[in-house]
C-alpha cells in the first residue's frame, strides 16, 4: 500500500470521499482493521504462550489419563479381592466337608486318610519353606497334646488341612513365576 492509495472499502483508482466525517469513519475503520492484523500476527508470533498452552492441554490429558489408570486399577483391585474371597470360601468348605466326612467314618477310613496326608505332607513338606514348616510343627504339636481320640482325629484332620492349604498357596505361587 502506498499513501497515494486509501485503505479500507475504498477501491484501487476511486477517488477518496469529499465528506471529511466519511474520511474520519475509513480512517478508523482502517486502524481497527490493522490493529486486530497487529494482534493476530503477535498471537502467532507469541512462542511462550503456545508452549504454555499446549502443555496445559498436555497436562490436562495427563491428568485424565492418570485418573483412568486409578479406576481401572481400582476395579483390578476389587476383581482379585472378591476371587480370592470366593476362594477362601470354597476352600473352608471343602475344609469342613472333609473334617466331618472324617469324623463320621472314624476307624480304618481315618488310617487312610492319615496315610493319604502323610503322603501329601511329604511332598508338600519338602516344597514347603522352613517357616512354614515350624508353623505347622507347631500346629501338630498342639495336635497331639489333645487326649481325646476324637479330639485328636480332629486335630489331625485340621493339620492334614492346614498342610494341604499351605501346600497349595506354594504351588500356586510357584507356578505363577
Amino acid at each position: 500500500m502506498t499513501t497515494d492509495q486509501p485503505a479500507g472499502d475504498v477501491t484501487p483508482g476511486a477517488e477518496p470521499p469529499d465528506d471529511p466525517e466519511q474520511l474520519r469513519q475509513e480512517i478508523e475503520r482502517t486502524r481497527d482493521q490493522l490493529g486486530e492484523t497487529v494482534e493476530a500476527l503477535v498471537a502467532k508470533a507469541d512462542v511462550k504462550a503456545q508452549a504454555k498452552e499446549r502443555v496445559g492441554q498436555l497436562s490436562d490429558r495427563l491428568k485424565d489419563k492418570t485418573a483412568q489408570v486409578k479406576d481401572t486399577a481400582a476395579q483390578a483391585k476389587d476383581q482379585a479381592t472378591a476371587r480370592v474371597g470366593q476362594a477362601r470360601s470354597q476352600l473352608a468348605g471343602k475344609t469342613s466337608d472333609a473334617k466331618t466326612a472324617a469324623v463320621q467314618t472314624g476307624g480304618p477310613a481315618r488310617d487312610q486318610i492319615q496315610a493319604r496326608a502323610a503322603a501329601v505332607g511329604g511332598a508338600v513338606r519338602d516344597a514347603t519353606p522352613e517357616p512354614v514348616q515350624r508353623a505347622a510343627r507347631h500346629a501338630a504339636q498342639r495336635a497331639s497334646t489333645v487326649t481325646s481320640q476324637r479330639r485328636g482325629l480332629v486335630a489331625a484332620v485340621a493339620a492334614a488341612g492346614a498342610v494341604v492349604v499351605v501346600g497349595f498357596i506354594v504351588f500356586s505361587r510357584r507356578r505363577r513365576k
